[in-house]
């Protein structure tokens, strides 16, 4: 079972497991900010690096900070980039720090642990997330070893900051030797953190071995301490991982299959595109009362799609964050059920953006 029930942040508890969609710069994408806050969504997770560049520090400060900004009413997470370090084009790894570079803007920025932690407070998320050192899936031991090292130094000087109102968390490296993690892990919960990320995991690795480490580290973790597996959405790894004892997850897992079609129901996926759909009038899904499934049906919707209507996206991803926050809530109410539903996930556990061939 997970380590604890709830998170306490600076505005307000929430329970766990819970969910965080992803709002790279603040927003989530096709869905405006008025809707999300009438969802009801209580978290996002946005990356502190693409918010540096774009809206930029300075529009951060004067709204103060990321809530000012985009009016969002729940809690923020911000990424600290490092995950970014996947990227090999867009990235240069230093001795003391990370170098970003922006696809779209060109823009580069050098982050340090000092610099994440500066960045992150005037971001004035609830929630800051350590830089660290994440290694791509295939490296060799060394590599790993020198990422566990550098993710410690680098932690030490994150965690010695200290912003009121904001939890600090600590990411465990150590690729996928259980030597390596059990160090990582020694190491980075003998330091000041609120919580710790499992990091370097879903970054294309058999789903065996994501399964392995996460038995190995769990373990390792003062059960007082809210843990955050990042990069998981799909329903059937969600339950089993927070069964394991993870609290918290995020993902694009909803939204981008949103945008390119599929629907998530609790009877599995719906690709939209299908052409069986122009002659259904039902809704998405039955007994769900978001407004996509109010007010549209299947065939309704593959006609938007098929004309490139925007509001497909919206619809979409509006019913994919409902169902995510239904499943969410079955996990901690109606375990048997949710148990139900993530089994008609279980084609998809290492594609969380690709569904496949479904109805």
């Amino acid at each position: 079972m997970q380590f604890i029930t709830e998170l306490s942040l600076s505005r307000g508890r929430v329970e766990l497991p819970i969910f965080l969609p992803v709002a790279t710069r603040g927003f989530v994408k096709a869905v405006p900010m008025q809707k999300i806050n009438e969802m009801g969504i209580k978290v996002l997770i946005s990356n502190s690096v693409h918010l540096t560049i774009s809206p930029g520090l300075e529009t951060l400060e004067k709204t103060n900070g990321i809530n000012g900004y985009t009016g969002f009413k729940g809690s923020y997470f911000t990424d600290s980039g490092g995950f970014q370090i996947l990227r090999e084009e867009l990235v240069k790894i230093e001795k003391d720090g990370i170098l970003f570079k922006d696809r779209k803007s060109g823009k580069s920025v050098k982050v340090t642990p000092e610099i994440s932690s500066e960045i992150q407070s005037k971001i004035r998320s609830d929630v800051a997330m350590m830089l660290d050192d994440c290694p791509p899936y295939g490296e060799d031991k060394k590599r790993y070893s020198e990422s566990v090292l550098r993710t410690y130094e680098w932690g030490k000087k994150f965690s010695a900051f200290k912003e009121p109102g904001q939890k600090r968390f600590g990411i465990i490296q150590g690729g996928f030797d259980a030597d390596l993690r059990r160090e990582s892990a020694d190491l980075m919960t003998s330091l000041e953190f609120d919580g710790f990320a499992l990091g370097g995991l879903k970054i294309g690795e058999p789903k065996e071995l994501t399964d392995l480490v996460l038995t190995k580290t769990l373990p390792l973790i003062p059960k007082e301490f809210p843990v955050y597996l990042m990069g998981v959405g799909d329903p059937i790894s969600i339950l089993e991982y927070s069964e394991a004892g993870i609290g918290v997850f995020d993902s694009t897992y909803p939204t981008r299959n949103a945008r390119h079609g599929f629907a998530l129901t609790g009877d599995g996926p719906v690709n939209l595109k299908n052409a069986k759909h122009s002659y259904d009038h039902g809704p998405i899904e039955l007994g769900c009362s978001c407004e996509t499934c109010t007010y549209y049906s299947k065939t309704k919707l593959r006609e938007l799609h098929k004309n490139e209507d925007p509001s497909f996206q919206y619809l979409v991803t509006v019913h994919n964050l409902d169902f995510m926050q239904r499943f969410m809530h079955l996990i901690g109410n109606d375990h048997e059920k949710a148990k139900s539903v993530a089994k008609k996930y279980n084609k998809i556990i290492n594609s969380e953006t690709n569904i496949g061939k479904v109805g």
